[in-house]
């Protein structure tokens, strides 16, 4: 899984500053997000916690073991109810058993039976645990199967949830009476972490494993998904499908999935396994974009790994309304919607990361899980880690270093506002806050370190041992330690220990002095971290690396175990130019050196590693004008958007044609941005005709943005000729722009536009529009004013509409009432004071109305 909020950095803004000197921590006040969940939020309430006695979260103990699942399932999409027939097949785990509990949330038991002799069963039900008493007594030899049919009721039982997870309902209904045109009517599940309880029954916990059979009966009008391969079609004449979906190879219960709705599916196939991608229809052109390179990752992760995909289909679908970022459910990964893009959008600007993300999961969490959620990071770290190994791969070294310090950055922070917890955490106070920058940011800089340590050859030689050795099973740390020690010979418990075990990260000052006299180098090294009862000192093999003036470098290595500690480096003839504690970049840590300016410059020009040239830029901030040329010269991208973001405004001019060439040619869509921005502070330059060419052969979004706003600012009368198709473009990246630069008498085109973004604009856009919205209608006339009014209230007052929708609408009738009111205050005519009545019995009407009490409680704050 990947945690809309990990992905899209939605509760908190990571700024990396050098990961070797400070971090800063930008967090937002509150955030939208955080405010507005539609349902519960577990907030940090670690304080209270510290006073908590800690309790060993075990796994869970297991009586009786589920063989093969079939369940054949229909819906009621008024009711939002789930029909379904179950058939489990189950044996004792070991000892003899005698009654069956089963997870089972919000049903509503009808029978209970055994398949074979159709006896019903007696059983007990509180709503949460089905209870069964069984014919007799079963050992361990045996085999059975129990027929539940039940009605399960997701949308009646009260749900929480977590940042990471939004809401533990199991199966969503969206749009199920299609009252909204622009929400697809869809049935989509979440099951992780135990919440496919709410529409099946089964032993809802990560060591269960079990083959499955799936019976969808539905409208013919749309498609299904679950896991494993679709073995069957069949219409039943009444405008009804019943669509059989099995998988023979047994998985976590988590990981089981359904899907309906209206899609469109491309299909393909990667070494005969039959690929697929479920889109809304308006993006079934960039269905196979979106998905980015899925065929060449599943040879990448295949051949990487030592084992071949292991699953019969794989499968990826977008559904609206997630309740996190994605899910990996075997063989059919769900994403939410912010996945979707159009060509222009995927510019620079793809879905790799999370794709991969979800595509190792295959490995590290389907085939190979987790025995409980203590043990999180098997599946977490491996899957972030995916990340790295793929964009090194398929983009190089400093693309991939580039996402492993975004990566440290999001672990920094949480360290930095939250108590750190250990990677393996056998005392979490909820399971759901595992789902956290421990187990996936520094789960996979771990993993990150450990291959450094062991070598390429051992780290892949050593997962593909764990992996064979433990497919099909749930797994704890020490499986994953005890591969790799039979791969290398060496107890590795020092490092298990240190990094899984313990809380906590190394905190270094280094200093660095030459003896000419002696031609040796002084490195002083103090590791500043606070004490803790497991890693008061950390053990870092390291290899230092000092740079000789023409760019030569030398390694030496060496362990670092002491609070303080120096080493000595001889026999070097002349002064260093400068010198890299961690010169593999490798540790996760935080480390100040102290340089010199000269240090810094030689440690940008002559270091390979992306952390050490981050490093030496930040360090070397202000950058005078003839290094930041040098900058630019950079082949990767980030360090020549840097460099022109360094530029100060006041000697722009000195760099305009430079500055021309990379806005019109740079290959990165980035850089193009960031010298058309910088290019508008210099004073002697003409920019328009420079954005008059960008508009006619840009493809980025990005770019055509600031084009667009500088010509609607210098040229406003020649806007028109490219608003009128980008608003007629499938993409919400331009909305808030388009909506900013509209003239001050909109046109019906224009109005159109306006409503229909307000109403239907993306998650990841949502903000921006509505601030958009905002300030246009600021000080606008009467008419206006009245006519957006209408369309905001019925977008605030919808009673099914998206929460934060909702709440972006609601604000923007404030802010519009609170600035007729101002211009009242100061005497206005009769249709001011109208305007002004009506907007007050609009934002009235919408608190009267309002049934969500998260937006009931926020309303009530604002009044």
């Amino acid at each position: 899984m990947k945690p809309l909020g990990i992905t899209c950095v939605a509760l908190l803004l990571f700024s990396c500053a050098s990961p070797r000197t400070k971090w800063v921590v930008e967090a937002e006040d509150i955030s939208l997000q955080e405010e507005m969940l539609d349902t519960l939020v577990i907030t940090d309430d670690s304080d209270d916690l510290e006073a908590t006695p800690r309790t060993f979260r075990p796994s869970a103990r297991q009586t009786y073991d589920i063989l093969h699942t079939k369940l054949s399932l229909s819906f009621d999409w008024k009711k939002q109810h789930v029909y379904g027939v179950a058939e489990i097949q189950w044996k004792p785990y070991f000892f003899p058993v005698r009654t069956l509990v089963f997870d089972a949330v919000g049903f509503e038991i009808h029978k209970i039976t055994t398949k074979d002799s159709r006896d019903t069963l007696p059983y007990n039900y509180d709503g949460k645990k089905l209870t069964i008493t069984l014919d007799r007594e079963y050992n361990r030899q045996d085999t059975s199967i129990i027929q539940i049919r039940y009605t399960a009721k997701p949308e009646e039982v009260p749900a929480g949830g977590s940042e990471a997870i939004t809401s533990e309902k199991g199966l969503f209904f969206i749009d199920p009476l299609d009252e909204d045109p622009d929400l697809p009517s869809q049935i989509w599940t979440q099951g992780e972490t135990e919440n496919n309880s709410r529409w099946f029954p089964t032993f809802d916990k990560p060591n269960e494993r079990f083959s499955q059979e799936i019976l969808l009966t539905v409208d013919t009008m749309y498609e299904t998904l679950s896991n494993g391969k679709l073995v069957s079609s069949i219409l039943h004449g009444n405008g009804t499908r019943t669509d059989t979906w099995r998988q023979d190879k047994a998985h976590a219960p988590y990981l089981t999935m359904i899907a309906v709705g209206d899609y469109f599916v491309k299909n393909g196939e990667w070494n005969r396994i039959p690929l697929q991608y479920f889109v809304e229809k308006k993006y079934s052109r960039h269905a196979e974009r979106i998905f980015d390179h899925t065929p060449e990752m599943l040879s990448f992760f295949s051949d990487k790994l030592g084992i071949p995909y292991p699953w019969d289909k794989y499968s990826q679908i977008v559904v609206r309304n997630f309740v996190s970022g994605a899910m990996e459910n075997t063989g059919a990964v769900v994403f939410g919607d912010f996945v979707q893009k159009t060509d222009k959008e995927l510019i620079d600007n793809g879905n790799d990361e999370i794709v991969a993300h979800e595509m190792m999961h295959h490995w590290f969490g389907n085939l190979v899980t987790c025995e409980d959620w203590s043990n999180l990071t098997l599946n977490e770290g491996f899957a972030n880690y995916a990340e790295y190994l793929w964009l090194e791969y398929k983009y190089g070294r400093d693309r991939a270093e580039e996402h492993r310090m975004n990566e440290m950055g999001g672990y920094f922070n949480q360290t930095f506002m939250e108590k750190p917890h250990a990677l393996v955490d056998y005392y979490y106070a909820d399971k759901e806050k595992m789902f956290d920058a421990h187990s996936y940011n520094k789960g996979g800089l771990v993993m990150h370190m450990l291959r450094k340590y062991t070598g390429d050859e051992a780290f892949f030689a050593a997962l593909q041992r764990y992996l064979s050795q433990n497919q099909f099973s749930a797994v704890e740390l020490d499986e994953l330690r005890l591969a790799f020690e039979d791969v290398t010979g060496e107890d590795l418990n020092w490092f298990f220990e240190q990094w899984f075990l313990s809380p906590g990260h190394p905190s270094l000052v280094v200093s660095y002095s030459y003896d000419s006299l002696q031609a040796r180098m002084v490195v002083d090294v103090e590791q500043t971290q606070e004490e803790n009862e497991h890693a008061a000192v950390f053990r870092l093999p390291v290899r230092i690396a000092v740079y000789a003036e023409n760019g030569e470098v030398r390694y030496f290595p060496v362990v670092i175990d002491q609070r303080k500690q120096q080493f000595q480096i001889e026999d070097l003839q002349t002064r260093p130019a400068v010198a890299v504690l961690d010169g593999d970049a490798v540790l996760l840590a935080s480390v100040t050196e102290q340089k010199t300016k000269a240090e810094y410059i030689a440690q940008f020009r002559h270091s390979t590693h992306f952390f050490d040239k981050h490093e030496a830029l930040y360090n070397l901030q202000p950058l005078d004008e003839t290094f930041i040329k040098e900058v630019l010269e950079e082949s990767y991208p980030y360090f020549r958007a840097e460099a022109i973001r360094n530029i100060p405004d006041s000697i722009a001019d000195s760099f305009a044609d430079r500055l021309q060439a990379l806005a019109l040619s740079d290959a990165h869509s980035e850089v193009r941005r960031e010298a058309l921005i910088k290019l508008s502070m210099a004073e002697e330059i003409d920019l328009l005709p420079i954005c008059h060419a960008v508009m006619l052969t840009e493809s980025a979004y990005s770019v055509l943005d600031v084009a667009l706003q500088v010509i609607s600012m210098g040229e406003p009368e020649k806007v028109g000729k490219y608003t009128s198709r980008l608003r007629e473009e499938d993409s919400d990246y331009l909305s808030a722009t388009l909506v900013g630069i509209m003239g001050p008498e909109p046109s019906e085109e224009e109005w159109y536009f306006m409503e229909r973004k307000a109403r239907s604009v993306g998650m990841n856009h949502l903000i921006d529009y509505y601030g958009a919205c905002q300030s246009y209608l600021t000080g606008k006339s009467v008419e206006i004013l009245s006519r957006a009014k209408d369309f905001l209230t019925d977008i605030a007052s919808d009673p099914k509409g998206n929460t934060y929708r909702k709440y972006m609408a609601f604000v923007t009738l404030l802010q519009m009432g609170e600035d007729v009111s101002a211009r009242s205050a100061n005497g206005a005519d009769i249709k001011t004071e109208f305007l002004l009545e009506a907007l007050a019995e609009s934002i009235r009407f919408v608190l009267e109305n309002e049934q969500n009490p998260v937006l009931k409680e926020k309303y009530s704050e604002m009044r």
